[in-house]
Parts: structure tokens; sequence; C-alpha cells
């Protein structure tokens, strides 16, 4: 009977192993930060006259993406004196209208990638002369 109390006993963590399998989903995320960006925009009487205004590259932004899709850029236009907005600084010029507009851009890796953009603003019909809010407003959305 000593032996028997003496003789080793099978391991244990053989019979207790057991199969973990995880994994993960990233969720698809893109975000914005505007990093200049006039507030406001001024329309001349030479400007309403010509029907449109030039404003260079005033607004410079940040994009972050995940997605290998892709996103959109979104241009909201909130000005009702504008009829039509040229967007450049995003490959080829765009065209948005009045009511805004979505810019497909490409993904890829993780990477934030700065966006130096400049517009051409074609006036309604009834724009004046004056000082107005900056008429644009950006955002993402990842596909």
């Amino acid at each position: 009977m000593a032996l028997l109390m003496v003789a080793p006993a099978p391991p244990a963590a053989a019979a207790d192993q057991a199969k973990l399998t995880v994994s993960a989903t990233v969720l698809k995320r893109a975000s914005l930060k505007v990093l200049a960006q006039p507030t406001s925009l001024t329309l001349t009487e030479a400007d309403v006259a010509r029907g449109y205004v030039e404003v260079p590259a005033p607004a410079q932004v940040a994009v972050k993406n995940n997605s290998n899709e892709g996103y959109m850029l979104v241009v909201a236009n909130r000005g009702d004196f504008v009829r039509r907005l040229r967007v450049r600084g995003l490959g080829d010029e765009v065209q948005i209208g009045a009511s805004g507009g979505f810019v497909r851009q490409p993904g890829g890796p993780v990477v934030t990638r700065v966006l130096d953009l400049g517009f051409r603003f074609e006036l309604s019909e009834s724009a004046q002369p004056g000082v107005y809010p900056w008429p644009v407003q950006l955002s993402v959305t990842p596909i």
C-alpha cells in the first residue's frame, strides 16, 4: 500500500489543456483637425461684379484615417451667397454645389495626412459686398 501512495500520479496539466482563440476587429475611424482656417470671408464690390472670389490656400487640415478603403471628405457650404465652390489641394480641382458634397480620398496604412486647401467661391446673384463668417465646414467619415 505504501507503493501506491508513492507512485507518481499522471500529470494533471495534460488533462486540463484547452485551446483559446482570440480575435480582434479594428473599427474604421477617420478624424479631421483644423490646423489653420480663416474666420471670415470678405467680398468686395469687384468680387461681386466678377462673380467669384479666389482664396488661394487658407485652410490647412490634418486627416487621420485607418480604413484601407479610404475616407470621404465632407464639404459643407454655410454661405447662402455661394452658388458653387471649387476646392484645390485634393489632387484634381473639385466642384461642390451650393448644398455641399463629398470627395472620396484614398486609404492605406494609418497615417495623418495634411491637406492645404484653396477655394474659389462662385457667387450667387444675391451676393452683396461685406464680411461674412467663413462659409466652409469640413468633416470626414471612413469608407
